[in-house]
């Protein structure tokens, strides 16, 4: 499959995310994967207290680069520098990882729908977008995403169980949708 020149977005995407998908498919130009010398927060102002930013390491970890100020607000807790598998109950920790590598092996984007159990507050639903990034030499090293509070509403995103596999949603942004079995990392161009 070549380059799609527009992904789509489904159905149900919340505003914030709907707009950073819109900027990060601007962004990529030609590409499948823009850079992350592309994003230009001058460019999102408004959407910068919702945005995350993870970075892979080679030890495994994906350690929150950047947590805005209302997705601190919303879990009463500030993540930056703190690896998100540290976040996952031990039982999914394979699950999410698993997921994640995706998003690196075969350049995808993901939404999930998590329940969230903030320390001393309301427990809500999150929609969260996760977007890849690529460095300089080529390699998916970073995601850029967007959380979103759903509220604690019927339907699927409202029965979210905080100690279950999230459910991800893998989206096509021009290089296929994962296939099982995915192992190793590739370029994105």
């Amino acid at each position: 499959m070549g380059i799609q020149t527009r992904a789509v977005i489904p159905e149900g995407i919340e505003p914030v995310a709907r707009s950073l998908f819109e900027y990060w498919s601007r962004v990529r130009g030609g590409k499948i994967v823009p850079g992350r010398s592309d994003i230009r927060p001058a460019d999102i102002l408004p959407l910068l207290p919702y945005l995350i930013i993870l970075e892979y390491h080679p030890d495994g970890t994906l350690i929150h680069r950047l947590v805005g100020t209302a997705c601190v607000e919303r879990l009463g807790a500030d993540y930056t520098g703190v690896n998100l598998f540290d976040q996952v109950a031990a039982h999914n920790l394979r699950h999410a990882a698993q997921n994640f590598n995706v998003l690196r092996c075969n350049p995808c984007g993901m939404i999930v729908h998590k329940k969230i159990q903030p320390e001393k507050r309301t427990p809500f639903v999150a929609q969260i977008l996760y977007l890849p990034l690529r460095d300089r030499s080529g390699e998916i090293s970073q995601l850029i995403g967007s959380v979103s509070a759903l509220g604690m509403r019927d339907g699927a995103a409202g029965s979210a169980d905080i100690n279950h596999p999230a459910p991800a949603q893998f989206l096509d942004i021009g290089a296929g949708l994962p296939q099982p079995g995915i192992s190793e990392a590739r370029r994105a161009t």
